[in-house]
């Protein structure tokens, strides 16, 4: 408890509204007594409805009480797309970056979103019927790379029953069988024009997606969003490097959000955390 808090009032979201944080803290605990899911705004001042289950679980948790500041990439969202852009979500649990995603490109714009996990996809299915927004199009499928079927592995990192890993040591006994597809097959299916962005979340298994979506890669060159997982992608045998190899392979460049702004990175880094790797050929 006592780390959880001192990450806490790290936290950059945190640090921006520190009396903000502690109010919906306080709230939040009555709400976990009272079994009570408050609906409320993702984005502060406004914008996207969401509503998380009252529970001390890490995704409901970080989510009330820092909203989008839960990332930086999510906070900052708007750096990587804009109105009329196609954002794919991989991994999209809950939906806050397929919610956000929404409002920024806007009804000339598309939000494919990508979640296997049967619990998570029930929460991101009532959280999109919260808004008006009708450029989403959802996919309860695992991508991989090979179409076919496998076991999606509940991992119990950060406490959290909503995050999956296809790879069989990243998870406990604890799991559900899903469909699988390539990014390169759901972009043709999803007839999609093009892609801008993908964000990538998927507990270690991030190789496996751009495996499977090498085509739309080398086609279009997508900015992509992309959790390091260090210690999920080691237990589960793939090199913790692997994803970050396939893109650099093809030209991509990257870096980090820190405080605000992106700092170019040119390895891997060890803590737990995402990058964003562009390709010279899209300038945004």
């Amino acid at each position: 408890m006592l780390k959880r808090f001192q990450k806490l009032i790290g936290h950059p979201g945190f640090k921006a509204d520190p009396l903000g944080v502690l109010w919906r803290g306080a709230v939040w605990a009555g709400c976990v007594a009272t079994r009570r899911a408050p609906v409320f705004h993702l984005t502060e001042g406004g914008g996207e409805r969401i509503q998380v289950p009252p529970t001390m679980r890490y995704t409901s948790v970080a989510t009330y009480l820092l909203r989008d500041w839960t990332e930086p990439e999510l906070r900052e969202l708007n750096r990587f797309i804009g109105p009329g852009d196609i954002f794919v979500d991989v991994g999209a649990n809950i939906g806050l970056y397929t919610l956000k995603a929404a409002r920024i490109v806007g009804q000339g714009g598309r939000v494919l979103a990508v979640e296997p996990g049967a619990s998570a996809a029930a929460s991101l299915a009532h959280n999109l019927a919260l808004n008006p927004f009708a450029n989403v199009t959802v996919a309860q499928k695992a991508l991989s790379s090979e179409d076919g079927w496998a076991t999606l592995h509940h991992v119990p990192l950060g406490n959290d029953p909503q995050a999956f890993s296809l790879l069989a040591g990243a998870g406990t006994s604890e799991g559900e069988k899903v469909e699988t597809i390539t990014l390169d097959r759901l972009a043709t299916e999803a007839g999609l024009a093009r892609i801008d962005c993908i964000k990538i979340d998927v507990e270690g298994a991030e190789p496996m997606v751009l495996r499977g979506a090498l085509a739309v890669v080398e086609r279009w060159q997508p900015t992509v969003i992309l959790e390091v997982n260090c210690p999920t992608g080691t237990v589960g045998g793939t090199p913790p490097d692997a994803a970050w190899n396939i893109l650099a392979e093809r030209g991509y460049r990257f870096s980090r959000l820190q405080d605000g702004q992106e700092k170019a990175i040119d390895r891997l880094p060890a803590d737990f955390c995402n990058v964003v790797a562009r390709h010279p050929a899209r300038a945004r």
